[in-house]
């Protein structure tokens, strides 16, 4: 099974102080989308603010591109993409679940929402108990198959700046003690803080992935019976590279990164599966 992955995208509406970045606003969007789905994948995944701040309008812009590819397509909510409207709203513009899991025969995938829905003053991760139940009963069905959990929001300690207030889930919040139950491997893969980076806690892997008008890549997450190996394909397009600055300087409610974003190791790894029990009288 192999998984392309963006991260934070930020679609801007077009307001009245953007016109001059309408024709680098097009391009760029409908040249990225284009290209990310057709990087060749049986999912493909927004881990969050798919959108600037969660408009009508620019659901209904991005979607647009997204449904011209008619691929699968998963977004896990951002909370960009609840500020504007309240969360039902978005999920009803979008046709997504707010949280849900999928069983292959390879994995099990779990797609989670850790918003604060229309909070304007804390930008911060959360849970609710319905998912913390809920979450809890996916790591026990998933046995020892691996785990990929896919959210915006990056679990405490974990990635770059994930220790600092409003750049995670918060540590009151018991999701490591769930996912610390885990048989075998896990993979959580998140967004937010706009850096790349690979950490192992335990068992658990965690992917945090830089924001796409920093850096024009595409996370690649291929899973095979021995391994699960995650890569970056780089778009290296410097047209795409300036009208990315361009939109990112223009825009409200976002800032280009003026930082490193991460080392070659923050993009790709190569993640060993242990190999499954088999249960007594089972055969191999």
């Amino acid at each position: 099974m192999k998984i392309a992955v963006i991260g934070d995208l930020h679609y801007p509406a077009l307001e009245d102080a953007y016109v001059a970045i309408e024709e680098d606003r097009k391009v760029f969007y409908e040249t990225f989308m284009e290209r990310f789905f057709s990087v060749p994948a049986d999912l493909y995944i927004s881990i969050g603010d798919l959108t600037n701040y969660g408009l009508k309008e620019e659901l209904d812009d991005v979607y647009e591109m997204i449904n011209r590819h008619n691929k699968p397509f998963v977004h896990v909510l951002g909370n960009h993409d609840v500020c504007a409207l309240p969360r039902d709203e978005v999920l009803a513009i979008t046709g997504q679940k707010r949280f849900h899991s999928i069983s292959t025969d390879s994995a099990t995938l779990a797609f989670i929402d850790t918003e604060r829905e229309q909070d304007l003053e804390n930008w911060g991760g959360t849970l609710d108990s319905a998912q913390l139940n809920w979450l809890e009963g996916v790591v026990e069905e998933s046995e020892d198959k691996p785990l990929l959990v896919f959210a915006h929001h990056p679990v405490h300690g974990t990635t770059t700046n994930s220790e600092k207030h409003k750049l995670c889930i918060p540590a009151d919040i018991p999701i490591w003690e769930l996912l610390s139950k885990k048989h075998g491997m896990g993979l959580y893969v998140n967004g937010h803080n706009h850096f790349n980076s690979v950490t192992i806690k335990e068992q658990w892997n965690f992917l945090q992935l830089a924001a796409v008008l920093d850096e024009q890549a595409i996370r690649t997450i291929e899973i095979s019976d021995s391994h699960i190996s995650v890569d970056s394909v780089e778009l290296n397009d410097f047209e795409l590279q300036k009208r990315a600055r361009i939109i990112g300087n223009a825009i409200n409610h976002f800032q280009l990164n003026p930082d490193p974003l991460g080392l070659e190791s923050d993009v790709k790894c190569l993640i060993p599966i242990p190999a499954r029990t088999v249960p007594a009288g089972e055969r191999v």
